[in-house]
């Protein structure tokens, strides 16, 4: 049976799931793609309807890992959107931990440096690898949520 893997990029107020089927060692397919959105109002109770969603996201789609873009270092100065990604991206670290399956935080510069030989936003825009992959239907938008997966479970 293939493994169910939830990938997450995170914003100041939006959480892109993409959930992958793992069918090999370098193949995958698309099962489900979402936004969830915050809602408006106060962040903190906002925060708890999205911690929810996002257990109920895990538990229902039988997820064994959930894969987090990690917060990155910025060159330039931090603004407030940057803490509010923070803040919620911890929120879906929490969402994923309190779930039970395994969480991996995926660096992107890291990842840049380790994986293949190329930089990881060449991946995100290379048609021809996503087929290889057999992730042609998944959204251009959301590649980068599917890579953080392929980049600890391609083989």
């Amino acid at each position: 049976m293939p493994d169910n893997l939830i990938g997450v990029v995170v914003g100041s107020d939006y959480a892109e799931v993409v959930l992958l089927q793992q069918t090999g060692p370098n193949a995958f397919t698309v099962a489900d793609e979402t936004t969830l959105s915050l809602q408006t109002g106060d962040r903190p109770p906002a925060y708890n309807v999205l911690h929810g969603q996002f257990c109920d996201y895990v538990q229902q789609h039988d997820a064994v890992c959930v894969c987090i873009k990690q917060t990155a270092l910025s060159q330039r100065a931090t603004r407030m959107v940057h803490l509010q990604a923070a803040e919620l991206r911890g929120v879906v670290q929490a969402a994923a931990a309190a779930s039970g399956v395994e969480v991996r935080l995926v660096n992107k510069a890291a990842v840049s440096r380790t994986f293949g030989g190329r930089k990881v936003d060449e991946y995100i825009s290379d048609n021809a690898y996503w087929d290889r992959l057999g992730l042609s239907a998944l959204k251009k938008g959301l590649r980068e949520a599917a890579f953080v997966i392929v980049a600890e479970f391609a083989g």
